[in-house]
């Protein structure tokens, strides 16, 4: 029996830069956090006198004797790339809803390739775990995805990552004092949209208008330094209003990105204390982002809405892990 869990993610700057489409070209860079909140795995390897069969629990229960059966996409392929040849019982637990933009078919993958793999005695690094997810969700999948949401579920932490032209990547940990991080996170929270969307259908429309727009590329890319100077910098006001900036661009560049009812609640926001924010993921619904001056203006925001519907979150420090195994 083995355990893993994999944190979801908060992406600041740099969206859409993490694209092959992009940074193969012109290289890239973004500025994400993993949060406390996390895919969990649970993967139960078939004694071999058992029937060979596949267990899988997710939103639907199957139970087939063929891999090439399995209905979920991510564990047919994650199975059939590691080349497994045993019966599995594999269930999935998610402490956010899927579609909201925070990486949790990503989290999902990592933490599933990592209990795979420790199945067979592989001890994944980080780095090889996130390309590994990626090609899974890329090449075997064919979505429309970038990554950054495996690097942030692999790795874990605050980080600011730069990407190079053939996709291999750089990471700075970002590590706040205590004061300041308490600070930063106390100013944050996420609010729920209740609109759910499959991101690589939105990436899609956005990948084809990523070549119109190659100035405001160059310059939602150049933003992620610019964050990264005022967070080490402990600027945190700065920080917020170059959220606000960043995310004007963004929805410069395909209409899809946001609509009416995203718009309303980000005004919501910037009348009644955030200093900026964002749509996480690919957009057109999910979680919004909102950041504020201060811890008090993000309480007295947040009670604007339901209790249900509010989100406060810290970072996750590890990334990827086995949390259990017999």
């Amino acid at each position: 029996m083995i355990i893993t869990r994999a944190p979801f993610r908060v992406s600041f700057f740099g969206g859409g830069t993490d694209y092959p489409e992009w940074f193969k070209k012109n290289g890239g860079a973004f500025l994400s956090l993993a949060i406390n909140k996390y895919a969990y795995i649970t993967l139960r390897v078939k004694p071999t006198f058992l029937e060979k069969r596949y267990r899988i629990s997710w939103r639907l229960q199957e139970d087939v004797s063929k891999i090439s059966q399995i209905k979920h996409p991510i564990v047919r392929h994650s199975l059939l790339a590691n080349k497994f040849n045993t019966g599995v019982d594999i269930t999935y637990l998610g402490d956010l809803p899927g579609g909201t933009g925070v990486g949790s078919s990503s989290s999902f993958t990592v933490a599933l390739n990592h209990a795979l793999m420790s199945a067979k005695k592989i001890r994944p690094s980080a780095s090889r775990l996130a390309k590994f997810s990626y090609f899974i969700e890329r090449n075997k999948l064919k979505e429309i995805i970038g990554v950054q949401d495996q690097i942030a579920a692999a790795h874990g932490g605050f980080n600011y990552v730069k990407i190079k032209k053939d996709g291999n990547y750089t990471i700075k940990k970002i590590n706040l004092s205590n004061e300041a991080k308490k600070n930063f996170e106390g100013r944050i929270f996420i609010l729920y949209t209740g609109i759910s969307r499959r991101a690589s259908s939105v990436a899609e429309k956005q990948i084809k208008d990523i070549q119109k727009k190659n100035e405001i590329m160059l310059e939602i890319q150049n933003y992620v330094k610019q964050s990264y100077d005022y967070i080490i910098k402990e600027k945190f006001n700065d920080f917020g209003k170059l959220l606000h900036e960043n995310w004007m661009l963004k929805k410069s560049i395909n209409k899809v990105i946001s609509n009416q009812r995203i718009d309303e609640l980000y005004e919501i926001g910037i009348r009644n204390g955030a200093i900026g924010g964002k749509l996480l993921g690919a957009g057109s619904g999910g979680f919004l982002l909102f950041f504020c001056k201060d811890s008090k203006a993000r309480n007295k925001l947040a009670k604007r809405f339901g209790e249900d519907e509010v989100l406060y979150i810290s970072e996750s420090l590890s990334g990827s892990e086995i949390i259990f195994k017999e």
